[in-house]
């Protein structure tokens, strides 16, 4: 159809363009991969330009029909060798503007002019599409993955131009006909219809059923159907039918073999008509045609290039005088189901790879996650270490929700080449859904749209680590002690008997006493240190009994008084109503006691504290310490437990190593979590029996 003179034609005519535009858009499912795919496609198969077009027009001269519009002889092909080189450009460049769409609208109206029929142009892009697939397939360079996302980009581009010529072709074809061909227009609409629910990814035997269906309809047919050619079986079967019994669906006509009835169908290049089957005895056609009393039939091969995928046929049991518009429409729904077994057969295979690739990534023994636009995937090893499921962990958000502390961003600036990635090494705690501390290191791999996550639970390794490290530690501090104890236990006894000496000289007033004061508290003072190193070094062992946690932690409470008197310090538990424990009260008075000194001496008035008491899982009891203080960076949480490191200006450094020691002891673990700025927070998790299995 010509393009309208007026304006307000125009912009009806433009209005119609845009909105089909748009409509086979959507029904192709065009996605932005598909634009980012253009320069990809163009890149590659350029190159083979020449090749294609030398080989469509060496076809066309093969068929008459297709020639007989070619009216310039060899000039006038050379000239068209140079549009379809162009063509192919712009279809795999795909920039869809007003002009684009205006020149494929005057293609399919030119196809009209020099009387191209349609069905050769559905034929030439089969045979581009099979080229340009072709070329893909055997490009060594490209991964799995990519060749599968450029051939379904290939495949959208084409369907797409198809769906826009054909479009203009209808529309100008129906506008010339005069008187209208109703028998034809029919046929265009149903092709239409197949040609669209194709491309909005109909099922395949969906297509198949209606197929057959518009062929019954179209023609009035007495039988129709659909042959499925099975390779394994080299067997033809009847997959959808019209006309025949019910019972016939599935069962076999007959194979292929050099000769056969089928073997000369599919080697003809168009479909095969036979006038009569009685009088046309060179053909061996199948025993239930002549049961049926078939007479009259045409059929086409549904096949593209390198494949075979079955037959469609229908028959008359009366004699029938086929028009070009019968084999036409048959030849089309025929090419729409090649086109639509294709797709399906890419994406069958693509999701055939994402399923191995699942089961794969599923069975390893790390953690994988996959990470884009903040939405996760993850695999059973997350599932396992974190114990959640996979429905639990569906964001970043989740992931965060595990972290003990904020995750410390250690990337350094990307590289140059945003599509170049990065890969970054670091360790997190998390806390499981049983509330275990877990520590896990982590690989991310990031590029610039999404991340890969590899994750390994190295808890027991860093236990151990910890374990014989401290094993070592203590091993030196006893035979330090061994040493130091017969010296200066007796240097202190010494000092001890001559400052006692001392004060019988003295005034109890005078500045001498005062002076052995110092003395005496400097001799307290270093045997305090003494014992608290012994006090490391020794052995734990355990008196355990039946201990009410709440009550345990109110008594470290009491015991702090010196330290909380004239303050404005409290304290609140919540939680563990009725939990009691088997364990040593005295070890466990002095780890909370140790907690909350701590707290106190870094906490300013008001100084607020918080007991959590946490008994959801049965395995362990799970205490959490918050105050309302300034808190510490993650360097201090990772060495606060080892022994003699201390923040203060005063002290041994072993109070938090001899608690964590305790905690052990009991079967537990102390974990100082980082809040810099935001208070304290200590996660102590104890057996629940109190005492470890052994």
């Amino acid at each position: 159809m010509d393009q309208p003179s007026s304006s307000a034609s125009e912009v009806s005519f433009d209005q119609y363009v845009g909105r089909r535009f748009e409509e086979f858009k959507r029904y192709i499912n065009w996605t932005p991969d598909d634009d980012d795919c253009s320069r990809r496609l163009l890149e590659l198969l350029q190159p083979h330009f020449d090749h294609v077009v030398s080989d469509f027009y060496q076809e066309i001269l093969n068929h008459p029909a297709a020639l007989r519009v070619i009216t310039g002889g060899e000039q006038q092909i050379e000239r068209l060798k140079v549009s379809l080189r162009e063509w192919l450009g712009e279809a795999l460049l795909g920039q869809h503007d007003a002009a684009y769409l205006e020149k494929r609208w005057r293609i399919g109206r030119k196809h009209v002019d020099i009387g191209l029929d349609q069905v050769y142009v559905n034929a030439a892009f089969a045979r581009i599409r099979g080229h340009l697939g072709s070329v893909l397939e055997n490009l060594e360079e490209l991964s799995a993955n990519e060749r599968d996302l450029l051939q379904r980009s290939l495949n959208k581009r084409l369907d797409f131009e198809l769906a826009l010529m054909s479009d203009s072709y209808y529309k100008e074809y129906q506008s010339r006909q005069i008187p209208v061909n109703h028998a034809r227009l029919g046929q265009q609409k149903r092709l239409a219809l197949l040609s669209r629910d194709a491309l909005a990814g109909a099922p395949l035997e969906v297509l198949y059923d209606q197929a057959i269906a518009y062929l019954t309809e179209s023609l009035q047919a007495d039988y129709c159907e659909l042959l499925k050619f099975v390779p394994e079986k080299n067997t033809f079967f009847f997959r959808s039918a019209s006309g025949w019994p019910k019972e016939i669906l599935g069962q076999s006509i007959g194979d292929l073999e050099v000769g056969s009835y089928f073997d000369i169908i599919l080697s003809s290049k168009d479909s095969m008509e036979v006038d009569d089957h009685d009088l046309q005895t060179d053909l061996e056609y199948p025993a239930l045609f002549k049961k049926q009393r078939i007479v009259s039939s045409i059929q086409v091969a549904i096949r593209n290039e390198n494949e075979i995928y079955g037959i469609l046929a229908v028959h008359f049991r009366q004699h029938r005088q086929f028009q070009a518009s019968d084999h036409d429409f048959l030849v089309s729904l025929a090419n729409i189901l090649a086109n639509a077994i294709h797709r399906k057969g890419i994406e069958n295979q693509q999701r055939q790879s994402e399923h191995q690739l699942r089961r794969l990534i599923d069975r390893l023994p790390a953690g994988a996650v996959y990470v884009v636009n903040d939405m996760l995937q993850v695999n059973q090893g997350v599932e396992n270490m974190t114990g959640y499921t996979r429905e639990e962990l569906n964001s970043l958000d989740d992931w965060k929700k595990l972290l003990v502390e904020p995750e410390v961003d250690e990337s350094s600036p990307g590289p140059a080449d945003p599509h170049a990635g990065k890969i970054q090494q670091s360790e997190v705690r998390i806390q499981r859904a049983d509330r275990e501390i877990r520590t896990i290191a982590k690989l991310k791999f990031e590029s610039a749209i999404d991340e890969i996550w590899l994750l390994h639970d190295i808890t027991d390794s860093e236990d151990q680590r910890r374990q014989q490290l401290q094993a070592e530690r203590l091993a030196a501090i006893g035979q330090m002690i061994t040493g130091i104890a017969h010296e200066s236990r007796n240097a202190l006894q010494r000092i001890q008997a001559c400052t006692e000496m001392l004060e019988l000289e003295f005034e109890p007033a005078s500045e001498e006493m005062k002076l052995i004061g110092r003395l005496q508290q400097a001799q307290d003072d270093l045997q305090w240190l003494f014992d608290e190193v012994r006090s490391y070094a020794a052995p734990i062992v355990l008196e355990t009994k039946p201990v009410d946690l709440i009550a345990t932690c109110r008594r470290a409470w009491d015991q702090t008084e010196p330290l909380r008197r004239n303050r404005d310090a409290t304290l609140e538990i919540s939680g563990g109503r009725d939990v009691t424990l088997q364990a040593d009260e005295f070890r466990l008075i002095q780890v909370f006691r140790n907690l909350l000194e701590n707290s106190l001496a870094a906490t300013p008035d008001p100084a607020r504290i918080c007991a959590e008491i946490e008994t959801g899982d049965s395995s362990h009891i799970v205490i959490t310490l918050t105050d309302n203080g300034p808190g510490f960076d993650e360097t201090v949480a990772r060495r606060m437990l080892d022994p003699f490191f201390t923040t203060k200006t005063k002290g041994s450094g072993l109070g938090m190593a001899i608690a964590s020691r305790i905690v052990e002891a009991h079967g537990g673990t102390i974990t100082p979590v980082s809040q810099a700025g935001s208070g304290a927070k200590f996660i102590v998790s104890i057996s629940a029996g109190g005492i470890p299995l052994r």
